[in-house]
């Protein structure tokens, strides 16, 4: 966000957004979708009413995996919409500084009929760590999350991986997710933080 020579991004309607305190990590976000942007203007459709006139916040906008971001003031609330003045460019979010949380939790990393059983052992907005029995012969797919009653599905890549004794270990970003994917990548995160546990089917 400091560097003001990367390049300027711009934003769509319908991408999936998350809105944190500057000073905050970013498992202290609120989510919603981008109702609009125009000029200075930032419209987010969201639930959430936690904001207070004067705020400052960091919007992130699209694509996990392939966000970007922009330094924000919350101005008011107008009916299903919070609006934000947009104070920067919109420019790449830097994912490195996404926290990421152990967890135990059942998945499936593959298409349908070539999937394989998987346990993320930890996961962030961003990417999560996937332990399998062996190397699987694709390097993207669907992984397929299941915490609790909840699913979801989120289009992902192999960026890494390393052999442990109980198996191997991908690092996986993910490549795209809609705005449904998100909110459940939020609300999951911020069960984590509050203590609740899932464990692995």
């Amino acid at each position: 966000m400091e560097d003001l020579d990367s390049p300027i991004e711009s934003v769509q309607a319908g991408m999936a957004v998350s809105v944190m305190p500057r000073a905050c990590s970013s498992a202290e976000a609120e989510y919603g979708v981008l109702a609009g942007a125009r000029g200075f203007s930032v419209y987010v459709s969201t639930d959430a009413h936690p904001w207070q006139p004067g705020d400052h916040v960091v919007i992130a906008c699209g694509a996990l995996g392939r966000r970007v971001a922009a330094l924000a003031r919350f101005r008011e609330y107008a009916d299903d919409n919070a609006l934000f003045t947009r104070q920067s460019p919109w420019r790449p979010f830097n994912r490195r500084v996404l926290d990421r949380y152990p967890v135990s939790l059942g998945a499936t990393f593959g298409k349908t009929g070539a999937s394989v059983p998987a346990t993320i052992t930890d996961i962030s907005a961003g990417g999560a760590a996937v332990l399998l029995d062996s190397t699987p012969d694709f390097v993207r797919g669907p992984l397929t999350i299941t915490a609790g009653s909840r699913q979801i599905t989120i289009a992902s890549a192999v960026v890494g991986g390393h052999a442990e004794d109980a198996g191997i270990v991908l690092h996986l970003r993910f490549e795209d997710a809609n705005p449904d994917a998100a909110i459940f990548l939020g609300g999951l995160i911020g069960d984590i933080i509050s203590g609740m546990t899932f464990e692995a089917a």
